[in-house]
């Protein structure tokens, strides 16, 4: 993995750690709006961190069947009343975190509003996440205005929650910090990025800052 080059990524639902801990790292953000649409991927799933211990939350699509369909023409199934359900889920694992109740009321307003298109569901997302980030915000791009004429390094299938299709990655490194569940179930790495911000608040940065293993870090480890 480079440092020097943009990452192109993927939009995910909620991302975890190992997913964030690259989306930071670069002033300049790539997103993949011309990808067709990967089924079994972190796209409409995320992991969260229950007191039985990882919690899926998958988002329902319309038509069940999306190979070779364009991410960004999927859409949501609204029939089963997804977003109460996580939002409920999101409560329940994280009410007692230090920092729910002071991200809560902003990102509650998102599961609170009818949508259609994954897409734009998950951009969304990510950007509020962003901007709870105490960082310099990103310029964010997008392969379908040429972005992918530079030189990059194309994440885009690189994050998958089935372990036969997870690749090996040199540039990340697990950190722990304090979690709601852990005096039961020990620490759970790699959760959806709300994990960490609501346990962490500000400071989640400070964590995913370290989950990244820059080229200097990954050459000093050789010795």
């Amino acid at each position: 993995m480079n440092d020097n080059l943009p990452f192109i990524l993927p939009v995910l639902y909620l991302g975890n750690l190992q997913y964030w801990s690259k989306l930071v790292h670069h002033k300049n953000i790539i997103f993949n709006d011309v990808e067709n649409y990967p089924k079994g991927s972190f796209r409409n799933r995320c992991h969260i961190v229950s007191s039985q211990g990882l919690l899926r939350l998958s988002i329902p699509l319309v038509g069940g069947k999306h190979a070779g369909q364009k991410y960004t023409d999927v859409k949501i199934d609204q029939h089963e009343n997804w977003q109460k359900k996580h939002w409920q889920s999101l409560c329940t694992c994280y009410g007692s975190a230090p920092y729910f109740h002071h991200y809560a009321e902003k990102l509650s307003t998102n599961y609170e509003r009818p949508v259609i298109n994954l897409w734009e569901w998950n951009l969304n997302l990510t950007k509020m996440i962003l901007s709870m980030l105490p960082i310099e915000q990103p310029v964010i791009r997008f392969l379908s205005t040429g972005e992918a004429s530079e030189p990059s390094m194309d994440l885009s299938q690189f994050f998958s929650p089935k372990p036969r299709f997870i690749q090996s990655d040199n540039a990340w490194i697990n950190i722990e910090y304090p979690q709601v569940f852990e005096n039961t179930l020990g620490f759970l790495p790699n959760a959806s990025i709300l994990d960490l911000i609501f346990c962490q608040g500000p400071y989640a940065i400070n964590v995913l800052r370290k989950c990244y293993l820059s080229d200097k870090q990954r050459d000093l480890s050789k010795f």
